[in-house]
């Protein structure tokens, strides 16, 4: 950065170079180019903040279904641990005849055991 001695000099080497009738124009020119520059830098940022705002809230709309979706196969996850599908005992018709559900569950055991179903056995 330019402290307030080495801006001294170099309006003085300003003032000898251009002259004391150009130098006003060119320091309104030099201001006006700074005021252009400083215009089309806000103008940016603001065109930048609120593109990001804008990216921001798409993904805020695509982030919370998600969480959604992930907390339900949470529970689903859970209710499936906890209740052993295996395991839930037969409330309908009892067959007339083939295996009784005691035979499919003795079938299920084997087979979890890495055995043979009955049938196989014979």
């Amino acid at each position: 950065m330019i402290d307030g001695g080495e801006w001294i000099v170099i309006v003085l080497v300003a003032l000898m170079v251009l002259g004391p009738e150009r130098l006003p124009m060119l320091s309104r020119k030099l201001g006006g180019w700074a005021r252009e520059l400083r215009m089309a830098a806000r103008e940016m940022r603001t065109g930048l903040e609120a593109e990001v705002g804008d990216l921001k809230q798409v993904r805020d709309d695509l982030v919370q279904p998600i969480k959604e979706v992930r907390a339900s196969l949470r529970d689903a996850s859970r209710l499936a641990a906890e209740s052993n599908p295996s395991r839930i005992p037969w409330n309908g018709p009892k067959p007339v005849s083939g295996p009784t559900p005691a035979d499919a569950i003795a079938d299920l055991d084997r087979i979890e055991a890495g055995e043979p179903p009955a049938e196989d056995q014979a």
